[in-house]
């Protein structure tokens, strides 16, 4: 049963005269029954204040015990898979196939940071013998504020890699559930707090707080309490909350993950002699509706002879595919607006409609897309544009022109290889992830994955929001000199408790001293 009330570092609190809210159902655009109370000031202040009572504790529990918390919330969430992935696809309109894969996966980002804590190594442990004894490890930054993503209500969400790599990392969190999906929330976050009760850690590692206004967040980022901030969503709203942390009195920092068109580069060779491009690249546009923050927004050609009409081409691919409705109302509306605005503005050659769906396809030269820099705004959705180049030289300054993106994908055949160096080139410096075969949608959940990259698409381009390598943006580096070994944490003790791999004057051992 779906309670809607918030939970205050492990108490779930009614509150009668809190203000009500309610999620939707996409398919048939109903409000839910269900009834959710935004958090207060007072709730905020107290969740907060627990969190950071409890951070000295939990930032020196053992790597055993946050593995079986960790598997203990797996378990958790298993027990209630069912009652999660109902009413997620409630919730979301997005169908039991994505609904269970989505479920999947955050068991298998949870499994992945496990093996994380069971290896040690990221702890980065490094001594110095010589001249001064210096011993350096990474520690746990505080209490962290992570932010539900509308597009993935569990991937990214209450239990997502923002949630699970702050509590490998020994950082408690203070969840801001995402209005669109507020029971799946909730649902989620008892499981949680049930994990925390049995593995008997203190309540105040994590609190679960909702509300439509923006005011719950702002309130959130602002404490001074609060050490960092993880977010998922629109470039408007990540800036937002970059810029409120940046003017506290201590600046804090802010990990946006705030989308991208991903641009898709297709050379000359490629293009005349890959006939499965345009339907590969039309299921890449649609998967989730449009609603990946790594679906192609752009698909630059190069078509000196001008023999292929490619955006047609991927139009005609995506014709007679039927898509759920967006996650919520609001964001088909925005979509819908800038598509208006496209196609009455005249700004792009020619704008393909699909009937069967909400997906369309629009074409512009790359000539006409250089002087128009709002052509290379995102649309979140089911919407790509084709910029034809009559040149490489007209490819290459269309890649010069890009912000920073997630991804890149440069598709050649060998005989591209000169110009997909010169691209490489250009494009390196301003993307995550580059890919040469296939298409960005689709992130692995690895330790080489990058999901980031520069501004606009991220916030800060050193670090991923996916893949175990995420924990490091709730680490910093600690430094101790001529300490006693007994005073030590395990990872730097001369006997090595933990067993260890260190750099030990600049050799990786995993050795006593």
């Amino acid at each position: 049963m779906i309670s809607g009330m918030n939970l205050v570092a492990g108490k779930w609190e009614d509150n009668s005269n809190a203000e009500i809210f309610q999620t939707r159902n996409p398919n048939t655009d109903l409000l839910l029954p269900e009834e959710f109370q935004q958090s207060t000031t007072d709730q905020v202040n107290r969740s907060v204040s627990a969190a950071s009572d409890s951070f000295e504790f939990f930032a020196h529990t053992s790597f055993k015990n946050r593995i079986l918390f960790l598997k203990t919330i797996q378990e958790e969430l298993l027990l209630a898979q069912s009652e999660i992935t109902a009413t997620y696809q409630q919730e979301s309109a997005l169908p039991e196939g994505r609904a269970n894969g989505e479920f999947q996966r955050t068991l298998d980002q949870i499994q992945c940071f496990v093996e994380l804590l069971e290896e040690g190594s990221f702890i980065d442990a490094s001594i110095h013998t010589q001249g001064p004894d210096l011993r350096k490890m990474l520690y746990p930054i505080g209490p962290i504020v992570v932010f539900g993503a509308s597009n993935f209500p569990l991937a990214f969400s209450t239990a997502g890699g923002d949630t699970i790599s702050a509590f490998a990392a020994g950082c408690p969190v203070l969840v801001k559930a995402h209005p669109y999906h507020a029971g799946t929330s909730e649902r989620v976050a008892v499981a949680i707090n049930k994990a925390i009760e049995k593995c008997k850690l203190p309540s105040g590692i994590f609190s679960h707080l909702g509300g439509q206004s923006h005011s719950v967040g702002s309130q959130l980022v602002s404490h001074s309490l609060i050490k960092g901030v993880g977010f998922t969503g629109s470039f408007s709203g990540g800036k937002a909350l970059y810029d409120l942390a940046q003017k506290r009195e201590e600046p804090i920092p802010v990990f946006a993950e705030m989308g991208s068109i991903n641009p898709i580069f297709i050379l000359e060779n490629k293009l005349k002699t890959d006939s499965n491009l345009a339907e590969g690249l039309a299921q890449s546009v649609i998967l989730g509706t449009g609603q990946f923050c790594t679906n192609p927004g752009i698909i630059v050609v190069c078509d000196p002879s001008d023999s292929v009409d490619f955006a047609k081409e991927v139009s005609d691919a995506i014709e007679g595919a039927e898509l759920p409705p967006m996650v919520h109302k609001n964001i088909q509306k925005q979509y819908d607006k800038q598509l208006r605005k496209i196609n009455e503005g005249e700004q792009v050659d020619a704008l393909f409609f699909a009937k069967s769906c909400k997906a369309a396809v629009g074409l512009v030269q790359a000539s006409k897309f250089l002087t128009d820099s709002s052509l290379a705004d995102e649309v979140f959705g089911p919407f790509t544009l084709v910029v034809k180049c009559k040149s490489n030289d007209e490819m290459l300054k269309v890649a010069a022109s890009m912000e920073g993106q997630l991804t890149t994908t440069i598709l050649g055949e060998n005989s591209d290889q000169e110009v997909s160096k010169k691209l490489l080139s250009k494009l390196q410096s301003k993307v995550g992830r580059i890919l040469f075969q296939g298409v960005p949608t689709g992130v692995a959940v690895t330790q080489p994955m990058q999901h980031g990259g520069p501004y606009p698409a991220s916030t800060d381009s050193r670090f991923s929001s996916v893949g175990t390598d995420s924990i490091y943006r709730w680490l910093r580096p600690v430094a101790f000199q001529d300490c006693p070994n007994e005073l030590l944490p395990d990872a730097l003790k001369n006997e090595n408790p933990l067993g260890l791999e260190r750099k030990i004057d600049g050799r990786i051992i995993s050795s006593a001293l």
